[in-house]
């Protein structure tokens, strides 16, 4: 949006007033009318009955959209040639408002294809990707939006006023050639086509085009996209017992879009309500375009014990877990915070990403088996991306170093735990099947664990899947909030 201050934008409201057919509202709609098709699309304008509020409306439209304020200086010059009060609002205009780098024509024929894209989506589902590709497009270091979005016609004028990124492209362009990727295959061609056309006009180099994830190799086939719903759990700070929740969801790498931000703390218990309705309610969750989701939930040390895919949800009737159909991991919201563990980390995920396939693990399988400066040092060597326990953490919350804390501290991305305790020899051979294959796909095969737990053979409430917590910590993936803050590149 256009900032101006309040003496300016009065000096456009009397300076619109003094034009004939514009002191009265009968004629400010035709001239809006005019401008709305000059536009390619409609303006929300909320009309007053006092004119001075209805010009002071209109005013505050035309320096929300780019362009809008010069469009209807030209609308006017021509029903009202040589009029001296227009030529006055004209050099108000100028005076004030930068010309936009986006012509006219460009503008209407974008806001014509979203238009058409409206259209085919009447229940404004496209809506749902905005704010994953907005993020995308202005990076991190623009703020989030802080205005109503109703349309994607709003969208287009924000992101037209922001200037170029990092890479040089503008977020505008950025922006629609993402959007070329998920809309239906009649949109796609002319949106592709506009932004190429633009971005020769603009010289840019190269045009934007959709990026690849950070993980794909130069030259490598396309993978599936991975997405993520993630859910983080803040203790606060006058109720211990009761959190402050935020859910994300995560394509790839890419920035999160944040569909729950609360700012009164609840109980734990209330997660799987919150769950539920991301989960069959949530636009952008139902309507992504993979059918493949990982949960991860982001909590303290207090809650990391909890059985959170055990968390039951209804669906269409039908009551079930969710570690049945999902993927469901914890994450340390302690180590997230700390930033001091993050060299470590990083350095234990990338190396266990580049061999993860029968990579050594670290496995306890009795509590106090070792002393917990020896499994620091054992977990701090350069092999051990994997740390295996037979027993559940006993120092949750306490502010006491167990082997789980100590493997925190360490950088060890992946943390497996029978929360029950178990026999040490049979949870050896149970989790060495599940350690030894691609532990990129731990995750996945610990979702089929769980299936068999209620199945498979020896199904039961004894069965490791229905005991086992999977801290499956990606270094690549930290969300926003915890990550240091670095200057513009």
């Amino acid at each position: 949006m256009t900032s101006l201050d309040v003496d300016d934008q009065h000096r456009l409201v009397e300076a619109i007033l003094r034009i004939e057919g514009m002191s009265v509202r009968r004629g400010r709609e035709v001239h809006l009318a005019a401008l709305e098709r000059d536009l390619g699309h409609r303006l929300p304008l909320e009309h007053h009955d006092q004119d001075k509020l209805d010009v002071w409306a209109l005013v505050d439209v035309l320096l929300n959209y780019p362009g809008a304020a010069q469009a209807l200086v030209r609308n006017l010059e021509r029903f009202y040639k040589n009029s001296l009060s227009v030529a006055a609002l004209r050099d108000l205009v100028r005076e004030l408002l930068p010309e936009p780098w986006l012509g006219q024509a460009a503008r209407r024929e974008l806001h014509q294809l979203i238009t058409a894209l409206e259209r085919l989506d009447p229940d404004l589902s496209h809506l749902s990707r905005f704010p994953m590709l907005y993020r995308r497009a202005v990076g991190p270091a623009w703020p989030l939006v802080d205005r109503e979005i109703r349309s994607l016609h709003d969208v287009v004028a924000l992101l037209e006023e922001m200037p170029d990124g990092p890479d040089g492209l503008p977020p505008l362009l950025v922006f629609v050639g993402d959007m070329a990727e998920y809309v239906d295959r009649t949109t796609a061609p002319p949106l592709r086509d506009w932004v190429a056309r633009q971005a020769a006009a603009q010289g840019l180099p190269r045009a934007p085009v959709r990026r690849a994830p950070a993980r794909m190799e130069a030259g490598a086939p396309a993978e599936p996209s991975e997405t993520y719903l993630i859910i983080a759990c803040t203790p606060d700070a006058l109720e211990p017992d009761r959190y402050l929740v935020t859910a994300w969801l995560q394509v790839d790498q890419e920035p999160g879009s944040t569909l729950q931000c609360s700012d009164e703390a609840v109980p734990f218990g209330r997660i799987p309500e919150l769950l539920e309705r991301l989960l069959t309610a949530e636009s952008s969750v139902v309507g992504r375009r993979t059918p493949d989701l990982t949960i991860e939930f982001i909590l303290p040390r207090a809650l990391l014990g909890r059985p959170v895919e055990e968390v039951k949800i209804r669906f269409a009737g039908l009551e079930h877990r969710i570690g049945i159909k999902y993927p469901v991991v914890v994450r340390s919201l302690d180590r997230m915070r700390d930033a001091a563990i993050h060299l470590d980390w990083r350095h234990k995920w990338t190396r266990l990403r580049g061999n993860s396939v029968g990579a050594p693990f670290c496995l306890v399988t009795q509590r106090g088996e070792y002393d917990m400066e020896v499994l620091f040092a054992k977990l701090s060597e350069t092999s051990p991306g994997v740390l295996a326990l037979a027993f559940p953490p006993w120092g949750a919350g306490s502010g006491e170093s167990d082997e789980h804390w100590v493997g925190l501290v360490a950088g060890t991305p992946v943390i497996a735990w029978c929360r029950d305790g178990r026999d040490p020899a049979m949870f050896a051979r149970e989790v060495e099947d599940l350690l030894t294959a691609d532990l990129m796909k731990l995750p996945r095969r610990t979702m089929e664990l769980r299936r068999r737990a209620l199945s498979g053979e020896g199904a039961g409430a004894g069965h490791l899947g229905r005991h086992l917590t999977l801290l499956f910590d990606d270094a690549d993936r930290i969300p926003e909030p915890y990550v240091r803050l670095r200057p513009p590149a």
